[in-house]
């Protein structure tokens, strides 16, 4: 018995065939890029209309979005825990006005002790950073109206 001779190898497919593979994966890759950056753009267009708004208000809307995303509220639900996170947030700004004096002078006391720690050129450099700080745009690094926080020159609204 005789043993037939190999079949030579198939020739590689030719570039016309996977012409239509590559187009099917560039359009794929492109929709979905374009699908991310449509989400983040529509994510960030709330998230500035939500700071548009007052900070108490921005921090109910955040909190009740949490819970809305978190917990399958029902629209009575939502109206309820949208009055008493108001409620609450009267009483958050109630309660910092207190104690506002005394945040003040910590805060002033420990700048005082920084600046005493300072060298002349660390100090001038520390007050330039400040002054920067103070002057930046957008919600200060603590959240937005964070008490003390990016409201002037002293930070207080002065």
């Amino acid at each position: 018995m005789t043993v037939p001779p190999p079949l030579p190898p198939a020739p590689p497919p030719s570039p016309a065939r996977w012409k239509p593979l590559a187009v099917l994966a560039a359009v794929f890759l492109f929709g979905g890029v374009a699908g991310m950056a449509l989400g983040r753009g529509m994510a960030l267009r709330d998230l500035e209309a939500t700071f548009r708004g007052p900070p108490a208000e921005a921090r109910a809307q955040f909190r009740l979005r949490a819970m809305r995303r978190h917990l399958d509220l029902t629209d009575r639900q939502v109206r309820e825990l949208r009055s008493t996170l108001a409620e609450a947030e009267t009483e958050r700004d109630r309660l910092l006005s207190e104690c506002r004096p005394a945040l003040d002078a910590l805060r002033d006391s420990t700048d005082a002790r920084v600046k005493g720690v300072l060298t002349p050129d660390q100090l001038t450099r520390y007050e330039e950073f400040e002054a920067e700080r103070r002057r930046r745009p957008g919600p200060p690094p603590h959240g937005p109206g964070h008490p003390g926080r990016g409201r002037g020159p002293g930070g207080r609204g002065d």
